[in-house]
């Protein structure tokens, strides 16, 4: 059983949930252009990318609710999520000093906040595996899992530059 507040608040989160997942899905696309283009960047996952290999399937299922009756957008609108992966280039250490180095992302294991919260799995959800079970789930010691945020772009790109320079 909820309590009365534990409801009411659900309640709130499900009334904004659309317009909080366009924002979300926007600044992690913004924030996955950045590390693509960033030299201290190997690799970047992000299904809204068009060189992800899923992009194709992501795009036939993952879309704005409605969006075609909003008159922001007048049609279809495809949205990815918040979610995105990238390796810092220089390996494991590289990525720990990076991730030493935010200051404005929250470093924690979750996904689902309205803030920037990244994480390194290898050394935190995936630790546990050893090294051949991350070898098998592919999860380098150099993989940063990152949950794009509410703030500002600008912000969490800016925050991922200093730190990605920081790790050189």
């Amino acid at each position: 059983n909820l309590h009365p507040l534990q409801a009411m608040m659900a309640l709130n989160d499900m009334r904004t949930l659309r317009s909080k997942m366009d924002m979300l899905s926007r600044n992690a696309m913004k924030v996955a252009r950045f590390l693509q283009t960033h030299p201290q960047v190997e690799t970047v996952e992000y299904l809204g990318l068009p060189d992800h290999p899923l992009h194709e399937l992501a795009s036939r299922y993952m879309w704005l609710v409605d969006a075609e009756h909003d008159e922001l957008y007048g049609k279809p609108v495809n949205r990815y999520g918040h979610l995105l992966s990238f390796r810092v280039k220089g390996g494991a250490e590289k990525a720990r000093r990076f991730f030493d180095g935010l200051e404005r992302i929250w470093r924690a294991t979750d996904l689902g906040r309205i803030k920037s919260v990244a994480t390194i799995p290898s050394i935190s959800t995936h630790q546990q595996q050893g090294d051949e079970g991350r070898r098998i789930a592919n999860i380098p010691p150099d993989l940063v899992r990152l949950c794009v945020g509410g703030e500002h772009p600008d912000d969490t790109m800016a925050d991922l530059d200093q730190a990605l320079r920081g790790a050189r």
